[in-house]
């Protein structure tokens, strides 16, 4: 091989050498290992020199059912829905939360505690290379997060407003007004603090001296070390898309991960839209569904519909006695009609037998009964109660019209009033006829 290969073979291997480290070196912003201007690994650093190794959890799936009252929770530019109940009760129990986030996922947490989001100064008096994006916060109170810290870097921050919370960093303005960078708080037995710039911890911010002292004792207090005493439990340190299971003070259960699940996916989709994969598998459905809906309707043959004039008249609609019929025999037709119909036919008919033009009442067609001895007493009983039974019909009918309630009237009961009422009408008019063959006779 020639000294010339050589020298190309060595110029190829260094440029993927230092390729694959700085594709290496390179993560997503505030990423625990980022070693990148934008990554978060120095604060990684801080927090195990300064409370233990053992004490620091880096946390990318934090089980909030494991957290105790001792426990901290350090929560960097969230990503995903937070889970509000658990950790207010996680407060309310004497544990500690510190949010830092500006664009982040933690508004419905700040939301929960009366914390406001406010635009940042636009004039802030105080700059980084006159950059108002830069804008240089101050201690606002004694709190112990600002212990020995003068000045603090932000870097496209936000503001925060709460009329209770106690003031820990302040941008002031050009017009003397100030603008909250950070709060703090108890909730209970437990500690909040809230910042408005997760900027201001990440590695490139680290190198002012404010900002590093602000992140040392921002570790402590979230620990729970900050009254002179080393605090006893963990500090959980969660950032970006970090994934929450479990809930605080409560057993989990594989329901509420599920609902959990469920309700972080909408919330997601809600801010951000569909990932192309879900937009991707949704067209595919939505297409599928159109070509089945379109095979379905294409391939049904249509039904002849004949014209309104063509159409057969139903029997219920037509005149006559057919019509009546159809109406009074109607499933959904009251069966009261039908004793009315049979009541009209008794009458009439004893009355075309007895020759007789108006119906007289029932005690007179009885007594002319009875008088021509055209009925046996038992015959005739029978049919003083049939004609009460009748009477008794319209009472009904009356009374059901009036909003009473009424015993139904059962098909059976009127076929049986049908066939004594042809037997009463057939038997009069038996006798009627052998009446009038005997005077034509005599």
């Amino acid at each position: 091989m020639s000294l010339q290969s050589r020298a190309r073979l060595c110029v190829t291997g260094a440029a993927a050498v230092l390729l694959a480290y700085s594709t290496l070196a390179h993560a997503a912003p505030f990423d625990w290992g980022g070693r990148d201007w934008e990554g978060a690994a120095d604060l990684v650093e801080i927090a195990r020199s300064e409370l233990g190794s053992a004490r620091v959890v880096l946390a990318q799936r934090l089980d909030l059912h494991a957290l105790t009252p001792n426990d901290g929770v350090l929560l960097l530019h969230p990503e995903r829905p937070l889970d509000v109940e658990s950790y207010a009760r996680f407060l309310h129990a004497g544990g500690r939360v510190v949010v830092l986030d500006d664009y982040g996922s933690a508004d419905a947490l700040l939301a929960h505690f009366g914390i406001e989001r406010v635009p940042m100064a636009a004039n802030p008096s105080e700059t980084l290379r006159g950059n108002p994006s830069f804008a240089i916060a101050e201690p606002a109170s004694a709190h112990p997060v600002v212990n020995d810290v003068n000045r603090v870097v932000t870097n496209h921050a936000t503001g925060l407003r709460h009329a209770e919370l106690t003031p820990v960093l302040e941008v002031h303005t050009d017009s003397g007004s100030t603008v909250l960078l950070a709060v703090a708080g108890q909730v209970a037995n437990g500690r909040l603090l809230a910042v408005g710039d997760p900027s201001v911890v990440m590695n490139s911010m680290l190198r002012y001296a404010g900002n590093k002292t602000f992140a040392r004792n921002l570790v402590h207090y979230a620990a729970g070390d900050d009254a002179g005493e080393r605090g006893r439990g963990r500090l959980y340190m969660a950032e970006g898309p970090f994934e929450q299971v479990g809930s605080y003070g409560e057993e989990p259960s594989w329901l509420g991960e599920r609902a959990r699940a469920a309700k972080d996916a909408l919330a997601t989709i809600r801010s951000e839209g569909l990932s192309p994969t879900m937009a991707y598998v949704l067209a595919v459905l939505v297409g599928v569904a159109v070509i089945w809906w379109t095979g379905a309707k294409a391939g049904r043959t249509h039904k002849a519909s004949p014209p309104r004039f063509t159409r057969p008249i139903p029997l219920a609609a037509q005149g006559g006695v057919a019509g009546h019929a159809a109406v009074i025999g109607a499933p959904t037709a009251p069966r009261l009609l039908a004793l009315l119909e049979l009541k009209s036919a008794l009458e009439e008919g004893l009355c075309a037998a007895l020759g007789i033009d108006e119906n007289p009442g029932h005690e007179e067609l009885l007594a002319t009964l009875t008088e021509r001895k055209w009925l046996a007493p038992e015959a005739t009983l029978q049919l003083r109660n049939l004609l009460l039974r009748m009477a008794n019909v319209e009472t009904m009918m009356l009374s059901q019209r009036t909003g009473a309630t009424m015993a139904p009237v059962r098909d059976r009961e009127v076929l049986a009033l049908s066939r004594e009422v042809s037997r009463v009408v057939d038997d009069v008019r038996e006798r009627a006829r052998v009446s009038a063959l005997s005077r034509g006779a005599s």
